[in-house]
């Protein structure tokens, strides 16, 4: 096979911990005195990075660097306790990880999670030897939607864009994917198949993926010449 390599999103494409999410903010949001829907959490937050969801909640706070930073450790811990007891990979998602470890494409992660939340899901799931590189949103100037993070991680692991799948369960995460010139995979942990008009496939799970079959896919969306 040509050099191509695979990104994944974490929260909602590597486990399915965007209920915890919610209900974290939800906690954050109730203490606060605003209210959070599910369907607001899955139209504007999803996929947004914390800086960008708390000015979205809260447009007239003051924020600054430390109110930011405190605000941030509060949901964030309210996260880990709620989704400690449950943490699992989405069904399929190691086996597909040690194929295409097997046959030597590069895997990256591009997260808009916190460093501690990234270290908090790896150290608890079984995929971690098969991680090339993980980039989070602080290592780029814009966040999702902005193809920044993709790039960056293609470029770390030294993949063409075009060449890069992206797994992907967020219609930030797909539109920032797809920005990038990256083929994207959508998975349907948070939203309906319809929901993702940008996606090149829709899957629920990662059962029965193989390297093969993510390069057969990728080849017919991008013919090598």
């Amino acid at each position: 096979m040509p050099n191509w390599g695979v990104i994944f999103d974490m929260d909602g494409t590597m486990i399915d911990n965007n209920p915890f999410h919610f209900q974290a903010w939800q906690a954050f949001c109730k203490k606060r005195g605003r209210s959070l829907t599910q369907e607001e959490y899955l139209q504007q937050i999803s996929g947004k990075n914390n800086e960008a969801t708390l000015t979205y909640l809260f447009p007239h706070e003051n924020w600054n660097a430390e109110t930011l930073a405190a605000a941030k450790a509060e949901k964030e811990s309210l996260y880990r306790q709620l989704y400690a007891p449950h943490i699992k990979p989405i069904e399929g998602l190691p086996t597909l990880m040690q194929d295409l470890h097997q046959q030597h494409v590069p895997i990256a992660v591009a997260t808009s999670a916190m460093p501690e939340n990234i270290a908090f899901a790896l150290e608890r799931l079984p995929i971690s030897a098969y991680i090339s590189v993980v980039v989070d949103s602080s290592q780029v100037a814009h966040g999702k939607p902005a193809p920044d993070i993709y790039l960056l991680a293609a470029s770390k692991i030294q993949v063409p864009p075009q060449q890069c799948i992206v797994f992907e369960d967020s219609l930030n995460g797909v539109q920032g994917a797809k920005n990038a010139g990256m083929f994207v995979i959508a998975i349907t942990t948070s939203l309906h198949a319809d929901a993702f008009q940008q996606a090149d496939r829709v899957i629920d799970h990662y059962t029965g993926l193989s390297a093969h079959l993510l390069y057969a896919w990728l080849t017919n969306r991008y013919p090598h010449k």
